[in-house]
């Protein structure tokens, strides 16, 4: 197999954060179009709200909670039938305009507050559940209702940890310093990546669950291989792109 790149495996897999809002907005518009149960546009807008950073920014901005019943709506009218459905597209302009501006602003220590809580619930996952640490590292983990106590509390810490980070940022609103694209590879061969690691992240909807999270845990587990002054850059680039 000829060796792969780094930088098609970064493009690729260094975008975790924007990854978990597509997948589940994804898996929610679906769930949404197949439902027809009452109330679906009220259903689809609490789905829409337990997506991480994006029900708070819908709480800080009552207008965009509106932007989003409308969209919902008219999707409902009118379903789009080719590309990205209105409610994905909303949430992909959401997260661009209000989410990334604010993580790439966040301290060091909420990043990699953040980053950590990602590596304790995927160690977790690793084993009590692979198939929802695959979830989660592919950016789908749509029952998390479904996860034991455990889980459910490490996730939770997930998310608290992430909306901490994003309010830090949202407040300073002073962009600190992220990694370039030649700049991360670099951190991770560093902290160890080798060849076999970035052929994974090029693949990994071919990898088994448990190779999947391994890659998710180590991942999130690169800060403190690193030099000091490169872990809180490093933690803000994974969260926000």
């Amino acid at each position: 197999m000829p060796r792969t790149t780094d930088r098609p495996a970064l493009a690729r897999y260094a975008v975790t954060g924007l990854v978990l809002v597509i997948g589940a907005a994804l898996a929610t518009w679906a769930a949404l179009k197949l439902g027809g149960g009452p109330g679906p546009v009220e259903q689809a807008l609490d789905d829409v709200r337990r997506l991480p950073l994006i029900g708070p920014v819908m709480a800080d901005n009552p207008s965009v909670e509106s932007r989003m019943r409308t969209t919902i709506e008219e999707e409902l009218r009118n379903p789009t039938l080719n590309g990205p459905s209105r409610p994905f597209q909303l949430v992909i302009e959401l997260r661009r305009q209000y989410v990334v501006p604010a993580l790439r602003s966040a301290d060091d220590a909420s990043a990699l507050a953040a980053l950590a809580a990602r590596a304790d619930f995927a160690r977790y996952l690793r084993k009590a559940d692979p198939a929802a640490c695959r979830q989660f590292a592919m950016g789908a983990l749509q029952r998390p209702d479904l996860l034991d106590g455990e889980g459910k509390r490490l996730f939770e810490i997930v998310l608290a940890t992430l909306e901490a980070a994003w309010r830090y940022g949202k407040v300073a609103n002073r962009p600190q310093p992220v990694l370039t694209r030649d700049e991360l590879s670099a951190s991770l061969r560093a902290a160890g990546f080798g060849p076999d690691d970035f052929e994974r992240m090029n693949s990994l909807p071919k990898q088994s669950n448990e190779a999947v999270c391994d890659i998710e845990l180590k991942l999130d587990s690169v800060p403190p291989l690193l030099p000091e002054d490169r872990r809180g850059a490093f933690a803000r680039t994974i969260l926000s792109n």
